[in-house]
This record gives structure tokens, sequence and C-alpha cells, in this order.
């Protein structure tokens, strides 16, 4: 019983729907009362009850289209123009012998049911193979019944062919097989557009975690690599004592590994089909402010004030002198570094540049080359700009220009 109670269990919305479908089929039933029925004419006296015998078979089979599609249709295919002599016909083909003529499509008042239940069926059920081999089956056992009642031992003489399963067989392709086919290439369009849509969102989830990530290692990174400048300062300062700077190197030698293994981290959740974008509200000033309290020799020029620069480039200069700066942290350590912004009314020049690294970097504080300079790359064309990175005069040099209005 629990495998019925979902045909009653359908919201308002589906029970009007339902409602306005059965009232539709069940026109051609009230019309075409008088027209002959799939065992004969109807008996005058009877055509109301046959009528509304028909409307009752009708609503059962709406009210069953929903939780079984597939029965509905087994309810009303047995009420379809199969007395194909009496029926109307969509086409009457000239007669191929001197006596009988060949109906092809003959349509009754239950046709439109057939037709809209069968395209349903085929729309909403998941497995189409039981219908399928359903459909399949009939047409085969038609065909064979039609070559062993005219050509076998069994035959019943010429003119059956003729008079039946032409009619039989083309009203079913017609009425039952031709809608089925439309309603499964709807339901599987339907599937197909489901899997791209949960794909799509599954992608954009997905960017938004690298998204997370790419901004938990820009900053981590950052301050990790100021962890690693000051234990570097503390593991040559005079003062402390040997025990202490060897402390201050193994802290060091830490932040550089780990600032390593969140690179790698981020190399396995990173999505390289969209940047992502920064979350820092800090401006260059206070990044920079804080970078020199570290202990990094840092030099800000601000040429030009311009009109009020769009975020998205604040957003992108942010992150170029960030990064800038957290490399030359980690390649360069001890090196000024001069951090030039110019403003005009159309765009935004950044360079971030550092002299050449005093000492040689210990290995444990180098990384290898990343997504970093890509990233910048990535961000600053998403913005409308150009970025250029490279070795000058034995130092290095960021440079990114960031246009402002329609060119942004």
């Amino acid at each position: 019983m629990d495998r019925w109670t979902g045909v009653l269990r359908r919201s308002r919305r589906e029970a009007i729907v339902d409602l306005l479908l059965w009232a539709a089929l069940c026109v051609p039933v009230v019309v075409l009362a008088g027209d002959p029925g799939p065992w004969g004419p109807v008996p005058a006296g009877l055509a109301p009850v046959v009528t509304l015998a028909g409307m009752a078979l009708v609503g059962v089979a709406v009210l069953l289209a929903r939780a079984h599609p597939l029965a509905a249709t087994l309810i009303v295919l047995p009420v379809g123009p199969w007395n194909s002599t009496d029926a109307i016909a969509t086409t009457v083909m000239g007669p191929l012998d001197a006596a009988t003529p060949v109906k092809v499509g003959p349509l009754n008042a239950y046709s439109l049911a057939i037709v809209v239940l069968f395209y349903l069926a085929g729309r909403r059920t998941v497995r189409g193979g039981p219908a399928s081999g359903l459909i399949a089956l009939t047409l085969v056992g038609g065909v064979v019944l039609a070559a062993v009642s005219t050509c076998g031992p069994l035959g019943s003489g010429p003119g059956l062919e003729h008079t039946v399963w032409i009619p039989l067989l083309s009203g079913f392709l017609l009425t039952a097989v031709a809608p089925w086919t439309a309603g499964r290439y709807r339901f599987q369009r339907a599937e197909q557009l489901a899997r791209e849509h949960r794909m799509i969102a599954e992608q954009a989830r997905l960017r938004e975690r690298a998204s997370i990530a790419q901004d938990m290692h820009d900053s981590l990174g950052h301050e990790l690599a100021l962890i690693a400048l000051r234990a570097g300062a503390l593991e040559v300062a005079p003062t402390l004592g040997e025990e202490h700077r060897g402390a201050a190197g193994e802290l060091r030698a830490a932040a550089g590994v780990t600032t390593e293994r969140l690179r790698r981290i981020v190399d396995v959740l990173r999505d390289d089909s969209g940047p992502p974008g920064p979350s820092s509200t800090e401006s260059v000033d206070e990044l920079v402010r804080r970078t020199r309290d570290s202990g990094m020799t840092v030099r800000l020029e601000v040429r030009g004030a311009g009109p009020r620069v769009p975020d998205v480039v604040a957003r992108a200069v942010y992150r170029v002198v960030q990064e800038s700066l957290t490399n030359a942290a980690k390649h360069a350590p001890g090196a000024p570094v001069d951090v030039r912004l110019a403003h005009s009314a159309r765009d935004t020049v950044v360079a971030v540049a550092n002299a050449a690294p005093q000492a040689r970097v210990p290995q444990a504080g180098r990384s290898r080359a990343g997504h970093g300079l890509v990233g910048l790359a990535e961000r600053v064309r998403l913005a409308g700009g150009t970025l250029s990175a490279g070795p000058v005069g034995g130092g290095f040099t960021v440079t990114a220009r960031l246009p402002h209005g329609e060119d942004a």
C-alpha cells in the first residue's frame, strides 16, 4: 500500500494542473460520445453511461500519471481506435485493391488521452527500459501477428492487413510511440541540463574555496615571511647568546618550511579556471608601515592624486605590493625595497623594486616559483591592466599599470 500512497500526495498546484488536464482530455470523449468505441458502435441509450465511464477511466489515468506514469498509459491504451474500420482516420489511402480501402493513423475519442499520457510517461519515467521493452514487444508482436494472420497457415484471407494491421500499427506508432519518444527526449535533455547546472555550481564552489585558500596563503605567507625576517635578525644579533641565536635560526627555518607547506596545500586546492579575489581591507600605507615595523627597509613614494581609484584597481595594487614585499622578504632579505605609486586621471602605475640580496638566502627559507606572479598577472589582466616582472640590476622589479574608468 505504501507504493500507492504517493498517488494521493500532491500539492495544490499539481492537483489544479491535473484537474485541468483531465478536463481537456475529456473534451473529445464528450464531444465524440456517439463515435464508435473500441468494440463497435455504442447504442443510443448507453451513450451517456459510456461517456461517464470513459471520463472516469481518463480521470483514473490522470490520477496515476505522476506516481505511476506507465500504469496510466496501460489504462487508456485498450480503448484506443483498435476497431479501426469504424474509427475516424487521419488519412484514407486509395484502395490497394478494388474492394478494400486502407486507413492510416485512425483516431477516436481517446486518442488525445493516449498521446498526452504516453508523452508524460516518457517525460516522467526515470527508467525508460521497461516502457521501451513493452513498446518494442507490442510492435514486434503486432508485426508477427499480422504476418501470421495474412500469410501463415492461420491466415484469414486477403484484405486483413488493409482493414486491421496497417491501421492498428500506424495508430500505435502515431499515438503511442511517437509521443513516448518525444517525452524521453525532453527527459534526457532536462537531465543533461541539470547535470550541467550541477557541474557549474560545483565549479563555482571549488573556485570559491580556492579563492579562500589563496587569500589565506597570501596573508599567512606574508606574515610568515615577516616572522622569518625577524628571526633572521635575531639570529645575527650580537647581544644574544649562541643558544638564543640557534633558536632564532630554527624559528626562521620553521617559518620557511611552513610557508612551503602552505604553498603546496594551496596548489592542491587551487582551481586555475578563475582568479581568486583579495579579501583584505588594509591599505598600501598600512601594509608598508607594518612591514617596516618588522624590520624591513621599505620606502614608499606616491605621486599624483587623480580621481578616486576604483575598488578593483585598489585591490589589485594592494596585492601587487603585498606579493612583491613577501617575495623580497623571502628571496632578498636585508635588501631595501622601493614602492612607487603614480596616480593619474586615466590609470595607476605601481612599481616595487628590491636591490640585490645582501647575503645568500638559506635553502629552508626559499620557495619554488609558484603561482604568485602568475596570479598577480591574472588579477591585473582581469582589471584591464598589464604586469611585468623580472631582474633589474641584480635585484627584482615588479611593475603594473592599471587603468581607471571604462578601461578597467
